[in-house]
């Protein structure tokens, strides 16, 4: 097992995502807002009502359907995701996802879907 002790001392560090950076896509239907601490990016993402991803954010990014792979957990609202041989499912506060690239998704009801994602920066 492996040692919790390290020859040189490693600092804990906190950032609100409120206090991230903020971006808006999608004529303003999707709200973005990205912390990155110490090699690790945390992007809360908050999808309005009536937002899908073919309809409101393919013509801004280019590609027809998401080409990003998503992992992170969904803590408002509910979403629909469908992948591009048409499974899919419903992700709903509470539930851990990883969604490949290459999927289409949309809000479902009349309240946004928020889903916290995390990736880790390659180390240089």
């Amino acid at each position: 097992m492996a040692s919790l002790e390290s020859s040189r001392p490693v600092s804990s560090e906190r950032q609100a995502l409120d206090d991230g950076e903020r971006t808006e896509m999608a004529g303003g239907r999707v709200r973005i807002e990205t912390v990155e601490l110490r090699g690790a990016v945390v992007k809360r993402v908050a999808h309005g009502p009536g937002w899908r991803w073919s309809e409101h954010s393919s013509t801004e990014v280019g590609e027809p359907r998401c080409p990003r792979r998503h992992v992170g957990v969904m803590v408002g609202g509910r979403m629909r995701v469908e992948d591009a041989d048409g499974n899919g499912f419903d992700a709903v506060e509470g539930d851990v996802v990883v969604i490949e690239p290459g999927h289409d998704a949309w809000t479902l009801g009349d309240e946004p879907s928020i889903l916290v994602e995390f990736e880790a920066l390659a180390k240089s």
